[in-house]
């Protein structure tokens, strides 16, 4: 059914594409509106179960991820667990409402939030919980230095204040619950494994595939005797994210390329990933990989290609597109990743910033660049004309470059600010991926002022005792105050009581050196000694209990110079 239905919208869609043609023999589709509400009503769709074989469920719809379920004779195994607890729970209600039984397993394919962060709806007393061996790493760092301009960004590619009828889905699932995944409900694993491992639940033998490539720590699953195939973020219905414009480390795409062609190995007769629908037939599982892993391969093989030819990278990602027998695919539609953000994203992981123009080496400021260009232009009045005449000759792209000179030479007035926003809607609504689309109109709201602003996380205790004090430590060095710390040098150590973990924090040219055991040859030696246990120093750094009332419940000693130790910490911003 699932297969039927995959093989007859993608000839429906295809109907509705726009092929822009690069050369002779390469193309670069574009998604129209009409594709996007296609695939948000047929392949997102409303909340539903779609059996995959006869003892396989996915829940389709109910949150971003899908939540798949696999039956056995002694319970049921889960597969990526959502985003919130709340989507989460009402999934597993449809689920084992055809599927009754206890979850004996519940597999993370990855640590992004929304494949995990609905788990307490479905971990038992029990419930065995599987992951690669780097899952708590790639998870802890999510809550690193770069938390808050991730989630920031975050909230602007999903769109988090943007009306539903101006992005009814994401290309991957329904629109992200942001409140929702910031009390999330993670459980960590109680079995993690590196390479490939197995275990056997009721009878059926479930194996689990190291396979980078979305994220570092990401798996597939395979069950031989059912033939099936769970690629967790590594395949679905649409081009794939090869960057994403939230923000994250480099994605490996050469180890992507791989993992894909690994699970071609196995020949498997279902593909059933955490994200749109599954796939019935061997045949077209077979293309479905084939194609994906050939379609990634063509546009970093492109990026190399340009590169030796010694063009930058502007002129490379406009000429980068895929063979026409790839355009045409579905699974290649640019409705969640890009192809020119990717080709920008391989460049740059391989070469760096510098794309060898000489210009780029020495250039003007930018505030300064925007001013001379205005002001070369005829001046504000005239750069606010121009984009208009931009925009009335359907050109509004460029219109938005206009509009940003004078946002970067601080000349946007209310005039400006109002066409910045319509221009931002107007681009919009010409853009079908979703990430994409849902970024613009946040912005545009952002400018407006009517944005929500992104919510705090809220950690339960499973979550706080996750969090290292090296993480918190870490996070502290962007977290010093630059106006508080001009022209100090001052020096504490901390020393964890309860597993006897000592460092050494020092201040001095308005930076935090932190370091491990003794002070280094150079250091400042500790002022003030402080003594906690680590679950404390957790809720000092995450602002949730102050040192004063540690001290007062004798959770906290202090050696030496306690004034000294109280500016120190000062000396920062607190919490999450």
């Amino acid at each position: 059914m699932a297969g039927g239905l995959f093989v007859l919208f993608g000839l429906y869609l295809h109907s509705k594409l726009r092929i822009i043609e690069r050369d002779p023999e390469m193309h670069r589709p574009v998604a129209t509106e009409e594709a996007l509400a296609a695939h948000c009503e047929e392949i997102v769709g409303e909340p539903r179960i779609v059996e995959a074989g006869e003892r396989i469920l996915v829940a389709v719809g109910y949150d971003l991820a899908n939540i798949i379920l696999i039956r056995t004779d002694d319970g049921n195994v889960i597969v990526d667990a959502g985003m919130s607890v709340g989507r989460a729970a009402a999934a597993k209600e449809a689920l084992l409402a055809r599927s009754p039984g206890p979850i004996r397993a519940l597999i993370y394919t990855h640590s992004h939030i929304d494949h995990i962060g609905g788990a307490a709806a479905f971990v038992e007393e029990g419930t065995e919980i599987w992951a690669t061996k780097t899952f708590d790493d790639h998870f802890i760092k999510q809550y690193g230095v770069l938390r808050e301009i991730e989630t920031i960004r975050g909230a602007r590619q999903f769109g988090s204040s943007v009306e539903f009828t101006s992005l009814p889905c994401s290309a991957l699932g329904r629109r992200v619950d942001l409140d929702g995944s910031m009390r999330p409900g993670i459980r960590f694993p109680t079995h993690r494994f590196e390479g490939k491992t197995s275990f056997t639940i009721g009878g059926l033998e479930i194996q689990l595939f190291e396979a980078h490539g979305e994220t570092h720590d990401q798996l597939f699953v395979y069950i031989p005797s059912l033939e099936a195939l769970f690629p967790g973020d590594n395949y679905y219905l649409a081009f794939p994210n090869l960057y994403t414009i939230r923000g994250t480390s480099p994605r490996d795409v050469p180890r992507w390329i791989q993992s894909l062609d690994r699970m071609r190995r196995l020949d498997p007769a279902r593909l059933i990933p955490s994200h749109t629908l599954p796939i019935e037939g061997r045949g077209e599982v077979r293309l479905a990989l084939r194609d994906y892993r050939d379609g990634i391969q063509s546009i970093q093989d492109q990026v190399i290609r340009y590169a030796n030819q010694g063009l930058d990278l502007d002129a490379i990602v406009e000429r980068l597109a895929l063979p026409k027998a790839l355009a045409e695919r579905r699974s290649l539609l640019e409705l969640y990743g890009q192809i020119d953000w990717s080709g920008r994203a391989i460049f740059g992981n391989a070469l760096g910033w510098f794309d060898g123009r000489p210009e780029a080496l020495y250039p003007s400021g930018r505030v300064e660049f925007a001013k001379k260009t205005v002001k070369n232009l005829g001046g504000q009045a005239r750069v606010l004309d121009l984009a208009e005449e931009s925009r009335s000759e359907g050109d509004v792209r460029y219109a938005l470059e206009l509009l940003a000179l004078l946002r970067d030479a601080d000349a946007l007035d209310e005039r400006g600010k109002n066409a910045f926003v319509s221009a931002l809607r107007e681009l919009a609504e010409t853009i079908a991926n979703t990430n994409g689309r849902a970024y613009l109109l946040e912005m545009a709201l952002e400018l407006e002022g009517t944005h929500k602003l992104p919510p705090t996380p809220e950690l339960d205790e499973t979550m706080l005792r996750a969090i290292p004090p090296s993480t918190i430590l870490e996070v502290m060095k962007s977290r010093l105050l630059p106006e508080r710390a001009a022209d100090v040098e001052e020096s504490i150590a901390i020393e964890f009581i309860d597993t006897g973990a000592r460092y050494q924090l020092a201040i001095r040219h308005g930076i935090l050196e932190i370091a491990e055991g003794d002070p280094l040859p150079g250091s400042r030696p500790p002022e003030a000694i402080m003594r906690v246990s680590e679950r404390e120093f957790q809720e000092l750094g995450l602002g949730q209990k102050s040192p004063a009332a540690l001290l007062a419940a004798g959770r906290l000693q202090i050696e030496g110079d306690a004034l000294m130790l109280r500016r120190f910490f000062q000396r920062f911003r607190r919490g999450l």
